[in-house]
């Protein structure tokens, strides 16, 4: 595989590599996914042409009115919708771009979404606040508010796509005018059109750093002249309240045609934050449980979206739920109206985070987590099947190979274009960010790690480890090297580019199932290794017995 390239670009205006935002095929999808989709999003020009052209009853459109009426959307719009949406072009972006290491000490999050709507892709940056600097000396254990307050803390690092091909670094449309601005640690980034404009505005879970109470969330709503306003003081009924909010989610959990926003918080359930169909969210306890995972996907098919929820299972005294709140159509999610899933306990017992897609074109959502053992050690992913009717069918655990940094996202796209949906896992650490499973049917996966994932998606990494300058210097052998080396690669990529799609498409399967025999390989290689220990571990006992 290649090594990581090198590029001379700006201080103040990375540029990065970027694509138009593009359709994937959708024809292979169930009925009961294109008429969710269909009504969620009525302005959505391909779902609704597909749901006409399949000559579906999706029951009406999702009509978008305030939270203050009585009308009722009957399917309800989810954060995950946003986040999986086809029409965006998904690539994996580098890990680390300038100036997000100058900003962030740890935690690099990321979101790709169209967000001024020019049809291009854009990302969207989080992290967490240098905690040993000139304005501030303190660990993530140990760490006060007023410590935090007085740090130099960042900003989100938005990058847009331009026609010119590259994301260019646009601080100036991110505005913060807060006395204590910025983000301690930013650990959910829950993109929607809140203020209802047509402009995807962000808001940030800060879960803080060094205490168990949290610290305050960031609110960032889209202004008529381009740019992004924080509004926690004009559009939160509570502006500073704080919460751990480990886990969050976006979704119209009352079905009234706008985005709300619900939290996890440490030990007392979910708060909700209800939006009254301007931006101005409203908030309240809803019921829920202690939860450090949170995601809202309809799992029953009643139009409502429900909180999938998980947390740690090692410790007996957290009463941590591993499993679904149901949303009474209100929503409200009874902490005695659930469904539990399967736990992991003795290895995987920690879920930082969960994700729901259809995963077998039956239309309903199946369920994704992200699992890790104690401490955070190790890393692997859960999925889970829904059968319909409440009823859930765990598929185990898939584990990581040689994995050191959990999974921070769980994004879903036809990545392989066999007509189902892959799992793609991201992380902030290079030897897990951009692991691939492979959906092959049936709730069989194929686990694909980086490097050889790579060839499965647009890939603009590599940039990480270099400073960047707007002064060329000399290369070294090695960079020059590296510089060949991405020169003959995007002539390739170019020469493949040229290529039928159906030749292309050919030729990405041939490397896929490469890579799939390569990790079959190595897994019988080790299921021999594993013999030979259970064969000499026999031996050693029977030796004892004696």
């Amino acid at each position: 595989m290649l090594k990581p390239c090198i590029r001379i670009v700006c201080l103040l205006a990375v540029s990065l590599m970027a694509t138009p935002a593009l359709s994937q095929d959708i024809s292979g999808w169930s009925d009961k996914t294109i008429c969710r989709l269909a009504e969620a999003t009525p302005d959505n020009v391909e779902y609704q042409a597909e749901s006409k052209s399949r000559g579906l009853s999706c029951g009406g459109s999702a009509t978008q009115e305030s939270s203050r009426s009585s009308l009722k959307v009957e399917r309800a719009l989810a954060g995950i919708d946003i986040e999986n949406d086809p029409n965006v072009d998904f690539f994996k972006p580098p890990l680390k771009p300038y100036p997000t290491e100058e900003l962030y000490t740890w935690g690099f999050m990321w979101r790709i979404a169209d967000f001024n709507n020019d049809g291009l892709a854009d990302v969207i940056y989080i992290g967490t606040m240098h905690l040993s600097n000139s304005s501030i000396q303190c660990t993530y254990q140990v760490c006060s508010d007023q410590q935090i307050d007085n740090g130099n803390k960042p900003q989100p690092a938005l990058y847009l796509g331009g026609v010119d091909g590259k994301l260019h670094y646009s601080p100036d449309l991110l505005i913060d005018n807060r006395d204590n601005k910025g983000m301690a640690l930013g650990r959910q980034l829950l993109i929607a059109d809140y203020n209802n404009d047509k402009v995807l505005d962000i808001y940030i879970a800060d879960h803080g750093v060094g205490k168990p109470d949290g610290y305050r969330d960031s609110y960032y709503l889209s202004q008529s002249n381009g740019t992004w306003l924080e509004s926690s003081n004009t559009h939160l009924s509570h502006e500073n309240f704080k919460v751990y909010d480990h886990g969050g989610a976006t979704g119209d959990i009352d079905n009234d045609g706008d985005m709300d926003v619900v939290i996890t918080t440490m030990g007392s359930g979910l708060q909700c934050l209800m939006n009254d169909g301007t931006g101005f969210l409203k908030k309240r306890k809803c019921g829920g449980s202690f939860a450090f995972a949170l995601e809202l996907a309809d799992m029953d098919d009643d139009g409502d979206l429900d909180a999938i929820v998980g947390g740690h299972e090692y410790n007996p005294h957290s009463n941590m739920l591993t499993g679904i709140h149901w949303n009474n159509g209100r929503g409200n999610f009874s902490k005695n109206n659930t469904t539990r899933l399967p736990q992991h306990k003795k290895k995987w017992g920690t879920i930082p985070e969960v994700s729901a897609w259809d995963l077998d074109n039956d239309g309903d959502m199946d369920i994704v987590y992200s699992r890790v053992g104690e401490s955070y050690k190790g890393a692997a992913i859960q999925i889970i099947e829904n059968l319909g009717n409440k009823k859930f069918k765990d598929h185990g655990i898939i584990p990581l190979v040689s994995a050191a940094g959990w999974i921070d996202g769980i994004r879903f796209r036809d990545l392989d274009k066999d007509g189902d949906i892959d799992v793609y896992l991201s992380s902030d650490t290079r030897e897990v960010s951009g692991t691939v499973v492979i959906n092959n049917g049936n709730f069989d996966f194929s686990l694909i790690m980086p490097p050889e994932s790579y060839e499965l998606y647009e890939l603009y990494d590599g940039l990480d480890d270099f400073v960047y300058t707007s002064t060329p210097k000399a290369l070294t052998a090695e960079a020059q090297s590296i510089e060949d080396e991405l020169a003959d690669f995007e002539a390739q990529l170019e020469a493949e580019l040229a290529e039928a799609p159906a030749v292309a498409i050919a030729k990405r399967k041939e490397k896929v199932a490469a890579a799939k025999a390569k990790r079959i390989a190595e897994e019988a290689a080790q299921q021999v290794i594993e013999d030979e220990l259970a064969a000499f571990e026999a031996e050693l006992a029977a030796e004892l017995a004696e």
